[in-house]
């Protein structure tokens, strides 16, 4: 599916998909319940009224349009440097068993 297709969808179907989606994060203020889900190749944010002044709203991103604040979740970078002529950066997803390996 891409993000399209799903902003495409009846208001039922994309609670449906969410409901199935994995939750990457989730953080709550005064009145709203923000939730971050994967689906497929693109993340869905979630707001959700805490005391229901509004309806559930979803805002769509592909990975390099994440907010900052959900980049901490859904990545981690880390550099090591094995000497000073080759580095290697290594990509891990949490919510993924795969490393992806970049030679630099």
């Amino acid at each position: 599916m891409t993000i399209e297709e799903f902003n495409a969808l009846e208001y039922e179907q994309k609670v449906k998909l969410i409901f199935d989606a994995d939750k990457i994060a989730e953080k709550v203020d005064n009145e709203t319940n923000f939730q971050l889900f994967e689906i497929d190749n693109f993340f869905v944010e979630t707001k959700i009224s805490l005391e229901g002044k509004f309806k559930r709203s979803f805002i769509t991103y592909a990975l390099k349009e994440l907010p900052v604040e959900y980049a901490g979740e859904v990545l981690s970078i880390p550099i090591v440097t094995l000497n000073d002529d080759l580095k290697i950066i290594a990509q891990v997803s949490k919510n993924r068993d795969s490393v992806h390996v970049k030679h630099r």
